[in-house]
């Protein structure tokens, strides 16, 4: 059994327990003393208890504000200074560009960054982040593109994109669609058999999720006295510009009958209360790990015809796309389904089927580690 080091570098430590767990607990049956750099570490006493070292990292909630990302990129050489891992595998965009210039400085490490979306940089409207992409673009290929860097993208069209614009190097680059869901967390479970079904959007409160998409077409289908029930589930963020603040989500939501539950901790009974799920997104998403989680109970999925949310649904088949943006063809969307309950129930059975097949997290653990052996 090998004795190597390995680093995380993420953004937040509950991510790290929602989203990677079971990659750190592979990489470390496979024999690797694991160490996670995260915001929240040093409150965080169950990583101890799994046997992870923790560093803290400052938070990152400020944007691409130089100063703010200066004192993370010095920490995080400084852990790597002081760890000095053999692989270091930093997640998402943002920290595959902090960590990744922080490696720099640093000869003999491998790096493994997973782009998981291109988020705000890449997908954000308006004069601001196409300023940040000239800006930030030459430190970003710096810190994507070495001879001991492999990239790990969660949908093709990153993959392409990255590719295209020079920030990637295909023979450094390896496809796995989404971090994966425990098919055993997430088990098949019955559509419930209510007059007034639920439709859930499980999501980050961020505008480009498309939260106003779905209220929109939650007003359209009440109006048409369409018996269901509309409910958002996800809690505030703040570290992201386009993020909706409680202000903002309370307004949006005033004078109708969609339901905000927050953020919902058990995400199982929540989907088990649900008979479909709706997720209108137009962000720079890798693959929704929501979509996975609800596939692998058993729901129908809407959502769009877009980057990283279509590789959760075979159209028809699982679940139905529709444009971004486009409440009138969301609303229309729902209505179909909610009308039809035996295909609303196949297109379930199919969803499962898919997260069987191609969405086990165990796959794609065996996966990302393959790709540490590469390094």
């Amino acid at each position: 059994m090998s004795s190597r080091k390995f680093l995380f570098v993420i953004n937040h430590i509950d991510w790290f327990w929602s989203h990677r767990l079971p990659l750190a607990k592979g990489a470390q049956s496979e024999g690797w003393d694991v160490s996670v750099a995260v915001t929240g570490a040093k409150d965080d006493q169950n990583l101890t208890k799994q046997l992870f070292t923790g560093y803290e990292l400052p938070p990152s909630d400020q944007g691409y504000m130089p100063f703010s990302l200066l004192k993370i990129i010095w920490s995080i050489h400084k852990i790597i200074k002081r760890e000095k891992p053999d692989v270091l595998h930093a997640i998402t965009l943002k920290y595959a560009f902090l960590a990744g210039l922080a490696a720099r400085f640093h000869k003999n490490i491998c790096v493994v960054h997973t782009l998981a979306g291109l988020g705000y940089l890449f997908s954000g409207e308006g004069m601001k982040p196409k300023i940040l992409r000239i800006i930030v673009g030459p430190f970003l290929k710096l810190a994507l593109k070495s001879d001991n860097t492999e990239l790990i993208f969660q949908n093709p069209d990153d993959m392409a994109l990255m590719i295209k614009r020079g920030f990637a190097n295909p023979d450094q680059s390896t496809l796995i669609r989404g971090s994966g869901v425990d098919l055993k967390e997430f088990p098949l479970i019955p559509i419930p058999q209510d007059d007034a079904p639920i439709v859930l959007m499980p999501t980050r409160l961020v505008h480009d999720k498309g939260v106003a998409v779905f209220i929109e077409a939650a007003n359209i289908l009440l109006a048409k006295n369409v018996p269901a029930r509309f409910q958002i589930a996800g809690g505030i963020t703040t570290n992201n510009p386009n993020a909706i603040s409680k202000a903002e989500m309370d307004g949006m939501i005033d004078g109708t009958n969609v339901e905000w539950l927050g953020k919902i901790s058990d995400m199982p009974a929540l989907y088990a209360a649900s008979s479909l799920i709706c997720y209108p997104s137009y962000y720079g998403e890798g693959v929704p790990k929501v979509l996975l989680e609800a596939a692998a109970t058993g729901r129908a999925i809407i959502t769009t015809d877009h980057p990283g949310c279509r590789e959760a649904v075979r159209d028809k088949e699982s679940g139905l796309l529709v444009p971004i943006k486009d409440a009138k063809a969301t609303a229309a969307a729902i209505e179909a389904l909610l009308k039809d309950p035996e295909k609303l129930a196949l297109m379930g059975g199919k969803s499962r089927e898919l997260a069987n097949s191609e969405f086990d997290v165990a796959s794609v653990v065996k996966r990302t580690l393959a790709v540490y052996q590469k390094t």
